[in-house]
């Protein structure tokens, strides 16, 4: 790997463009969605590509070039030779056919069997310091670009939306949360309720009480320790989401200053809204799940649209069921449609009732969620995604003891009861 020594500019100063679908570049339908330019010693050099489009896409012909250079500068998708030349190669054929959604990544050509980071089918180039690269497609024609300067080892650039941009990767949260250059204002609230240094710097440990909701909610995956250190998901706003929200809170159609969103006394209960635990990948969470928030435990809501988006809620919550089981068991035992579980809010005071979130009654049509722009990047503590909307917290509610059971512990506890090992058999008549 190339090696830079040149180290003038900061992180912030990283120049990064993307030409998409300008008048000299044809539609594009796959798309670059990261590089990491240089390795920092535990990654290797990294491009990846996604077809964004509602079809699949055959990749025969298509390559890759790195236009910052002048020759030796060629990635043929189905395989090449030493000199760069497209030539196909039985084992890299099923890198040609990209279905909707799908994303490629390609590294550093590797022909080292006992290797570690074999990879015949990997792109012969370097990236580096500074470069551009182009997708083109079977006719040679320009569909994608993104390009970089300065960039550090461990620092790669992510599509959003029209534009990239450079976050570090691996470096604890506090730091890749500081060093981004369209977190600004998240890092500056963070700091100033003091959560970045207590919850996001690595090997900070957080204290709890044994009877508290964070006690049971890490007991129950089998966390034993009265400490947690992480790892940690966050969900940060953009800075121009937090545009957004400060236009929003102003009063008599004016926008709220920094200063003013800093003082704001519910500040912290917002940003802790944004943190929840454990690490959570956008492909790992299954749609509708409740993630548990560090404000008093309060769920955030996680949808994946059609196209593959990725979405948050701040208004899809269970209230807990009125008895000893609690949501998911309901939702199991199809007790959704019931009408002391769909009780428009008489007892439960929710207007979708009990149970709305696993009950699947929460939607993302009214633009109630947040959009994930850019998704999954590695930190060393847990994970971040960069999110278009500032979360307002859900309510937290105290679910009653018995409902913190497992649904193991709960169908022991049905079979005794009950003679029979088909619980669910049971509670719908079968």
């Amino acid at each position: 790997m190339v090696k830079r020594r040149h180290q003038s500019s900061a992180l912030l100063a990283a120049t990064v463009l993307a030409c998409l679908c300008a008048s000299h570049c044809a539609q594009a339908k796959v798309e670059f969605m990261k590089v990491l330019p240089e390795g920092d010693g535990a990654q290797q050099e990294t491009i990846v590509i996604k077809n964004n489009g509602d079809q699949p896409q055959d990749l025969k012909g298509w390559s890759i070039v790195d236009t910052s250079k002048q020759g030796a500068n060629v990635y043929w998708f189905g395989g090449d030779d030493a000199a760069f030349k497209s030539k196909p190669v039985k084992w890299c054929s099923n890198w040609t056919e990209l279905a909707t959604e799908q994303e490629f990544t390609l590294q550093p050509f590797d022909r080292d069997r006992f290797s570690s980071s074999f990879e015949p089918c990997g792109f012969r180039f370097k990236l580096g310091f500074d470069g551009q690269l182009e997708l083109r497609n079977a006719q040679q024609q320009p569909v994608d670009r993104v390009s970089w300067t300065e960039a550090k080892p461990g620092m790669a650039v992510y599509r959003m939306g029209s534009t990239f941009v450079p976050f570090m990767e691996n470096q604890d949260l506090k730091s890749s949360i500081k060093s981004a250059p369209v977190l600004s204002t998240f890092a500056k609230a963070l700091h100033s309720t003091g959560i970045l240094d207590k919850y996001l710097k690595s090997g900070e440990p957080i204290k709890f009480e044994e009877d508290s909701w964070m006690a049971k909610q890490l007991q129950r995956s089998g966390y034993a320790k009265s400490y947690y250190k992480g790892p940690w998901t966050v969900f940060a706003p953009s800075d121009e989401a937090f545009k957004d929200f400060m236009k929003e809170m102003g009063w008599f159609g004016m926008t709220l200053t920094e200063e003013e969103l800093l003082a704001m006394p519910e500040l912290e209960d917002i940003l802790l809204y944004h943190i929840v635990l454990g690490q959570e990948w956008s492909s790992g969470v299954k749609n509708a799940t409740g993630l548990v928030s560090m404000k008093d435990g309060a769920e955030v809501a996680v949808f994946h649209g059609e196209n593959g988006e990725f979405y948050v809620h701040d208004d899809c919550v269970d209230r807990p069921s009125p008895d000893d089981y609690g949501c998911e068991m309901q939702a199991e035992w199809r007790k959704c449609g019931e009408d002391w579980v769909q009780d428009e809010g008489l007892f439960s005071g929710r207007a979708l009732g009990y149970c709305e979130r696993s009950c699947g009654r929460c939607t993302c049509d009214g633009g109630q969620c947040g959009r994930a722009d850019i998704y999954d990047i590695p930190a060393s503590n847990g994970v971040l995604h960069v999110i278009d909307k500032v979360m307002y917290p859900a309510p937290a509610y105290d679910k009653p003891e018995k409902q913190w059971r497992t649904k193991e512990e709960i169908q022991a506890e049905m079979d005794a009861s009950t003679g029979t090992n088909n619980l669910a058999g049971l509670l719908n008549g079968q």
